[in-house]
């Protein structure tokens, strides 16, 4: 009878959440179509603004929202704040000078207290850590982001304090990093490196904007065009897939879940198609976050020893990246 009704209980809490998770969707959704019908309303008397509008909400990242475990984490750092490239940021510090570099970057909207299951062990093993808050996110002023600019910072931070021994990266953080790898020479390249439920191809993430806010194509391509203006290049240049051919010296291994509700899993198949060498580990859990305790020790132990786990597939015959065929049936 007392497990009958602790069951009933949890089912009924579990209920509950459950719905509770549906409205939050639901209004999220409202909310977003509706400054999406603004932005387009408001194109057809001043287009320019509107779609500046549109590229700025694009680049906000969410407030940040910390939990007194990720401060607690975060306190235990030594903590610097700098301005890199006129953005303000907050570089977090573990382990001793001289030893062995991991540089961690995370996701869109996370901040860098998602790698307190990651830092303890790897300080134990002997590294020193690098983590950091770009604009808008953890302990960071607020400020705009995209790709580039991220980059940036990564690159900043390689030639300032070395080269990593090896890279750990979650979602945008990783795009970021490939993106910032192939600016820089190969005397700073990882000897490791892990991507994590990443997107390959920045337009298709352009595309879901356009999608989520239901914009319309004049507005979305004035918003395009003028992102592309600021940055100097075309988005179709941003593929991340295809930058990582370039990278047969940097052991790789690609994590992620196949029922990501987030990034599509072809994403990351994309980058197993690439990348000479690469590692694909499809884990059937851990969602978007992937931070399930067997999904950070296969990464640790990875960054360790090279060590992959059995079940992942290793890319024996990649794509040769600059084939027309292969740039043409990819989308590019």
């Amino acid at each position: 009878m007392k497990n009958s009704t602790w069951s009933s209980s949890w089912l009924g809490r579990w209920l509950f959440l459950a719905k509770k998770c549906i409205k939050v969707l639901i209004m999220q959704r409202i909310i977003t179509k509706t400054i999406g019908l603004g932005l387009n309303l408001w194109s057809l008397l001043a287009p320019e603004h509107a779609a500046k509008m549109a590229g700025k909400i694009f680049s906000t990242p969410p407030k940040p929202r910390l939990r007194p475990k990720e401060r607690q984490f975060l306190a235990s750092a030594r903590q610097v704040r700098r301005v890199v490239d006129g953005q303000n940021i907050v570089e977090y510090h573990w382990g001793p000078e001289n030893a062995p570099l991991i540089l961690l970057s995370y996701g869109w909207a996370y901040n860098a207290g998602r790698w307190r299951h990651f830092v303890p062990d790897l300080i134990e093993a002997g590294y020193r850590v690098l983590a950091y808050d770009p604009p808008g996110h953890g302990l960071a002023l607020s400020g705009t982001l995209n790709i580039p600019l991220n980059a940036s910072i990564i690159r900043a931070l390689m030639e300032d304090y070395g080269t990593p021994y090896a890279i750990v990266g979650h979602s945008f953080g990783d795009s970021s990093n490939v993106y910032a790898l192939t600016e820089l020479p190969r005397a700073l390249h990882p000897r490791r490196m892990v991507i994590m439920a990443s997107f390959s191809f920045a337009p298709r993430v352009f595309r879901e904007y356009q999608k989520a806010f239901g914009l319309w194509s004049p507005l979305y391509w004035l918003m395009v065009r003028g992102f592309e203006k600021r940055i100097g290049r075309s988005i179709d240049n941003f593929d991340f897939a295809l930058m990582t051919a370039a990278f047969p010296h940097i052991e790789g291994l690609i994590v992620h879940d196949p029922s990501d509700a987030m990034t599509p899993y072809a994403e990351s198949r994309r980058y197993h198609d690439f990348w000479p060498g690469s590692h694909l580990y499809s884990p059937t859990e851990g969602g978007h976050h992937l931070g399930t305790e067997g999904i950070t020790r296969a990464v640790l132990r990875f960054v360790h020893s090279g060590e992959v786990p059995i079940e992942a597939e290793r890319q024996e015959r990649p794509l040769y990246a600059e084939h027309e065929l292969v740039r043409h049936f990819v989308g590019v």
